[in-house]
């Protein structure tokens, strides 16, 4: 029996249905893979402790609450963040604690609140600016000479933090505040991670500027001691040296001009005793209590006060 022309029709368009129904089945997974993989963002990541990491950040969007109200910024199109100073709970409630104790009666609660304060660094400036102003004059004295301590130690910079953050795109600038304390990413090593912003300085695309050939070029040979600088007080300097064991150091992170200075990067970790690198320090003037410690394997002096002294940069670039 011939089947009718509408009986064919019937046939053809239920089978024209099924088939396309297949086809979306079978291609929908790779569709919905494709877009995941659009919403990863790759961007370099500078920690606390100026360590640069590699991260994907998987959150779409970032959030960042503005003066003018709250803007939803999709991150692929960020290409750089500067964090602004962030503080943890914990942190800043440790702070207060030291700030009070400043001005205990008890010396060793002084001296172990000021110790706190400067591990602390530049999460402790804000708080100890305004203890400067106390009309305590045990913790204004305290106060300021921490202050002093931290602007040897931490760059300007650093120490300058805002509070708000900044959003770069490709075509502007936005200052807020990120909503959120942390951000979903992932790294090569450890998989999926929650970064603390807390912990952040800075993201980049691009990177971060390293230490250029140039000056890695014109890195001086091992001086010995810097004492023959002492003439050369705010100039930042860059040589290149073999860590050592031998000769005295007074001093951590900030040493004494006569210290010897192959010594003085074993002991900040920049080298390795018998390892060839580049330690970067800046010249200082007068400067007073030097505190002397062990790390690295090296013992340090202390010291009160010395007529120029140098800080060593705690990022250094080793020689192959």
């Amino acid at each position: 029996m011939v089947p009718s022309m509408a009986s064919w029709r019937l046939g053809a368009a239920l089978l024209f249905i099924v088939s396309a129904t297949v086809i979306a089945q079978e291609t929908t997974p790779e569709v919905k893979s494709t877009s995941t993989k659009a919403n990863e963002f790759t961007i370099q990541v500078r920690m606390i402790d100026d360590s640069i990491m590699k991260f994907t950040v998987l959150d779409p969007t970032i959030e960042l609450m503005t003066p003018h109200g709250k803007l939803t910024i999709p991150t692929a199109e960020i290409r750089k963040i500067d964090l602004g100073l962030r503080i943890p709970e914990e942190v800043a409630k440790e702070i207060s604690i030291a700030i009070a104790d400043l001005g205990s009666p008890q010396f060793r609660k002084r001296e172990e609140a000021m110790a706190l304060l400067l591990k602390h660094r530049e999460r402790s400036y804000p708080s100890l600016k305004h203890a400067a102003e106390s009309s305590d004059a045990e913790v204004s004295k305290r106060a300021e000479e921490l202050i002093e301590k931290l602007q040897q130690l931490v760059s300007e910079e650093r120490l300058a933090t805002p509070e708000h953050d900044v959003i770069h795109t490709g075509i502007s600038k936005i200052a807020g505040k990120i909503s959120v304390s942390t951000l979903k990413v992932k790294s090569f090593s450890f998989g999926e991670l929650q970064l603390k912003l807390a912990d952040v300085t800075a993201m980049s695309v691009g990177g971060f500027e390293k230490e250029g050939d140039k000056e890695i070029a014109g890195a001086l040979p091992d001086p010995g001691s810097l004492t023959n600088y002492q003439n050369q007080v705010g100039k930042t300097l860059t040589f290149k040296i073999t860590g050592g064991n031998s000769g005295s150091v007074w001093g951590t992170e900030m040493y004494t001009l006569d210290s010897t200075l192959a010594r003085a990067a074993v002991h900040m970790g920049i080298v390795k005793v018998g390892q060839t690198g580049y330690v970067k320090v800046t010249i200082l003037g007068p400067s007073m209590n030097f505190v002397g410690s062990t790390r690295n394997g090296v013992t340090t002096s202390q010291f009160d006060s010395y007529p120029g002294a140098f800080r060593i940069h705690p990022k250094g670039r080793n020689a192959p």
